[in-house]
């Protein structure tokens, strides 16, 4: 048999030589490496012979045209072997685009979601001057990603002069694919350009041809046709929201998110509890107007018949959940049982199986909407009226009581309360419990709340989110705006975040419940 030549000896080394680096490269146990691609780099345009005779359209911004428009999606991913923090970015990620200037940004895409509000939250998240896009230093665990969607322009709206990425000239993570070059530094690994996977380079926006973009995520924008007001999501003024505990945070998120794609609006949000907002809104005893502040309350329950001239808009599915100490060693309750817990029948732990600690309450006052829910939902009757103690961790108020039970103004209070007491029980929205390292929320009757709704339609505790306003709005009030807004891409992103089902789904399994 004759034996291989020199040169296909060497090919073949170096082949293997090559694969081992690669590998090396891919699998080495501490490696920290954010790999990026360009998805998608399409120019917005409109064949004018499609359109002839129909419409002329227009890409306006403050109403100022938008020429020479064009979409980039990058994607950010830890693809190396060693989680990412915020430490580790001794130069932020840069993105420049020649020749170009940036005029908005979204986040489409993260796993995990809370990246998304890391990376748009105001002060500290995404920001572009001229041609170039800084990515805040945000922490990225193994095959962790996030996706941008950039809409840019040839023209000057909106930028200053192009400026070259300084520090990715002298980083370890300069790539480029045609005028789109990102840069950065981390400490002990790399940034690099993987694979690139495009898509189309012109995206055509033809009546009658072959589809139809329309930029609906970028706030501000409009597609619209020659003759048509330019409309504009963006009300101005000042927007009070109040109510539901359990929902301020993403309503909090969202109004933030509003805020920074709209500056003359400026929405403050309290969580003073479901039925004192609903309350405060009826007070107010007038519509919302463009020339006046506005008023929205937020509501787990459905406003009481009384006031009869709110009116209510179902905005998502709110899933909530037992919470204990983790000291109690409890993880599922039945239905029975919990009923047990808060009838008194049941004073320690070890009677359900968990470890011998006296069972204390720790709930909500008569205004929380998480409450209603707990007693509609769960307990199917009303929570015991004595409050026995103030510290909800003896029976300080009243020695007598059968039951050491407490209540507190917020979610943030009863978890705080819950994480201070070995033997304590309550309850909150997912989301909120789920951050405390050593709460445990207890499955029901086997069950665990799942944002994936339409597999947990057994588990029996959660409750609709509404918000109310008094009256209609007037069409032109930040109140009808802001509305508005709670169904765009944008809000709904923030409530799965928050672990809440949006209503706006309507394909969803919440869809029956939301139109009911």
């Amino acid at each position: 048999m004759a034996l291989p030549d020199t040169e296909t000896i060497l090919a073949v080394a170096g082949l293997l030589v090559t694969a081992v680096l690669w590998a090396v490269e891919r699998f080495l146990p501490g490696r920290k490496r954010i790999g990026y691609r360009v998805q998608m780099d399409a120019a917005i345009g409109m064949n004018p012979r499609d359109a002839h005779n129909l419409v002329q359209l227009r890409l306006l911004r403050q109403n100022q045209e938008i020429r020479d428009a064009t979409l980039v999606l990058v994607r950010f991913e830890n693809d190396g072997g060693k989680d990412i923090v915020r430490q580790d970015y001794q130069e932020p990620l840069t993105v420049e685009f020649r020749g170009r200037t940036v005029i908005g940004v979204e986040v489409p895409d993260a796993n995990p979601p809370d990246l998304v509000g890391m990376l748009t939250r105001n002060g500290g998240g995404l920001r572009h001057t001229g041609n170039r896009l800084l990515v805040p230093k945000v922490p990225l665990n193994k095959r962790d990603h996030f996706k941008l969607l950039v809409l840019l322009s040839r023209s000057e709206i909106g930028g200053g002069e192009d400026e070259p990425v300084g520090s990715g000239a002298q980083g370890n993570g300069v790539g480029r694919r045609g005028d789109v070059v990102v840069g950065g530094f981390i400490s002990g690994g790399r940034i690099r350009r993987n694979a690139q996977r495009w898509g189309p380079r012109k995206l055509n926006l033809a009546l009658g041809g072959t589809f139809i973009v329309l930029i609906g995520l970028l706030g501000g924008l409009l597609l619209n046709g020659t003759g048509s007001s330019a409309l504009s999501m963006c009300g101005t003024g000042r927007l009070t929201i109040d109510g539901s505990t359990a929902f301020a945070p993403p309503v909090r998120e969202i109004a933030k998110q509003y805020e920074s794609r709209c500056p003359g609006a400026d929405i403050t949000v309290s969580g003073n509890g479901s039925l004192s907002g609903l309350a405060n809104l009826n007070r107010s005893g007038k519509a919302a107007t463009s020339d006046a502040p506005g008023f929205l309350a937020t509501s787990d329950v459905p406003a009481p018949s009384l006031y009869t001239r709110l009116r209510g808009v179902r905005v998502g599915v709110v899933l909530l959940s037992l919470v204990v100490n983790g000291k109690t060693g409890v993880t599922n309750l039945t239905s029975d049982q919990v009923r047990k817990i808060y009838d008194g029948t049941y004073t320690n732990w070890n009677q359900v199986g968990g470890n011998d600690l006296p069972i204390h309450l720790v709930s909500r006052g008569s205004s929380s909407g998480s409450r209603v829910a707990f007693e509609s939902s769960v307990l199917k009757g009303p929570e015991p009226a004595v409050v026995s103690s103030y510290d909800c961790s003896s029976k300080d108020r009243d020695r007598k009581a059968r039951i050491t039970r407490c209540e507190a103004e917020s979610t943030s209070g009863v978890l705080d309360a819950i994480s201070r007491v070995p033997g304590a029980i309550g309850y909150s929205e997912v989301y909120a419990a789920a951050k405390r390292p050593h709460l445990v929320t207890v499955r029901l009757d086997g069950h665990e709340p799942d944002i994936e709704w339409g597999r947990q339609r057994d588990y029996p505790f959660w409750t609709v989110e509404y918000l109310y306003t008094y009256e209609l709005p007037a069409q032109d009030s930040l109140a009808a705006k802001f509305l508005a807004f709670m169904s765009s891409d944008t809000a709904k992103n923030v409530l799965r975040m928050y672990k809440h089902v949006p209503c706006a789904d309507r394909t969803t399994a919440s869809g029956a419940v939301c139109a009911s």
